[in-house]
């Protein structure tokens, strides 16, 4: 397979989705004289022809590494995955634009659809993207079992390690909100968070207890962590991933405590050769933000004034 019509598609498709929308926006605003339907129309096709080329480049370095020994990661670029990830996500929330807005605090209704469509996107991106380039071309051979030596041994370490980072994670954020705030920069709160005091109960727990758990996890440390253990070494596995795990959420505030909570889930998946205890440290520390969220907006717990 020839190298260039990963770059040709991605770089054009991305230039013709960023003018498109950029367009799109001007004509909405009544700076430019267009079609604002035809200019949605462009703004999608660039958007899929920039997920074309990537996902060329992603099928070219499959098949360029998958003739290394099996100990070696066979798939693509980790960055690479990411980025696909995140296109991937974003197009499923394209038809979901004012739902995206009104989660991000932005304006817009939010409808139902609307809002489990942009709170299952990333996940759901994270599922395919994992299965369709790593774990069905086997570019990561003879990773350990998802239960480790012992299933209740790991759930029963994760949970207890989420209950201490939840505590950590916690402390850790107030100190840095208050240092912000303290520098006069403005704290805004997480999509996460903000779905939370707002979205039906039922499909948070879905979504933030459950889905996002399991999607992250498997990527993050089942896929990030274990290809750059394999290429990288041991010490550039927790940086690469725990720095990723950061920067995907999106939040300054949060930033820190996130970047803790990485490596704690990257601590515990190493210790245990299970990637059913991150899971569980995840999902236990989601839990209690959940509950404890779930509880003050139904107002059975009164938060301090």
């Amino acid at each position: 397979m020839p190298r260039w019509p990963g770059p040709l598609l991605g770089i054009g498709g991305g230039i013709l989705a960023v003018a498109a929308t950029s367009a799109r926006a001007m004509a909405a605003s009544g700076q430019l004289d267009a079609d604002e339907r035809l200019l949605g129309w462009l703004a999608l096709a660039g958007a899929l022809a920039f997920v074309a080329g990537l996902v060329y480049a992603a099928t070219r370095q499959i098949r360029v590494r998958h003739y290394l020994p099996p100990e070696r990661y066979r798939g693509p670029s980790v960055l690479l995955l990411l980025a696909l990830v995140v296109v991937v996500a974003t197009i499923f929330q394209i038809p979901f634009g004012n739902d995206a807005l009104a989660l991000a605090g932005e304006g817009g209704e939010l409808t139902p659809l609307g809002a489990a469509v942009v709170l299952l996107s990333t996940p759901v991106a994270l599922l395919l993207v994992s299965w369709g380039f790593v774990l069905r071309p086997r570019a990561l051979a003879g990773l350990p079992a998802w239960t480790g030596r012992s299933a209740l041994h790991a759930i029963v370490v994760g949970v207890l390690a989420g209950i201490g980072m939840w505590i950590v994670g916690n402390l850790v954020g107030a100190a840095v909100i208050a240092l912000l705030q303290a520098l006069g920069v403005e704290v805004d709160t997480q999509l996460a968070e903000r779905a939370v005091e707002t979205v039906d109960p039922w499909l948070v727990v879905l979504v933030v207890i459950i889905l996002a758990p399991v999607a992250e996890e498997l990527f993050f440390r089942g896929i990030v962590f274990n290809a750059w253990l394999r290429e990288g070494g041991v010490r550039w596995a927790f940086i690469g991933s725990t720095l990723l795990f950061a920067l995907i959420h999106l939040s300054i505030a949060a930033f820190v405590p996130i970047l803790l909570l990485g490596f704690a889930l990257a601590w515990v998946y190493r210790r245990t050769q299970s990637l059913l205890a991150p899971i569980a440290l995840h999902a236990t520390f989601n839990a209690i933000s959940v509950v404890l969220v779930l509880l003050a907006r139904f107002d059975v717990l009164k938060p301090p004034v």
